[in-house]
């Protein structure tokens, strides 16, 4: 499952609209600031997702730390 940015830019697109999604495991997928980026700004949108774990990627503690501030309140994000 290595998607990279590209495929994390897919899956953001995708998390804009989703509504039945609550789960999503990004585990090495060789994902970096760039493809954060895109998970980021679907974060801000999507309103069902309630688990996101993007370990063992290559985010750097910028990227991580937009991620926490586009999770919403409760939202459990691993990284």
């Amino acid at each position: 499952n290595k998607i990279g940015d590209e495929g994390a830019q897919h899956i953001g697109e995708g998390l804009k609209s989703n509504k039945v999604l609550t789960t999503l495991i990004l585990k090495y997928n060789k994902i970096g600031d760039e493809g954060a980026q895109h998970i980021g700004e679907a974060l801000k949108i999507n309103k069902m997702l309630t688990s996101l774990d993007v370990k063992e990627n290559r985010l750097s503690d910028a990227a991580e730390e937009a991620l926490r501030a586009a999770a919403r309140a409760g939202m459990v994000l691993e990284m």
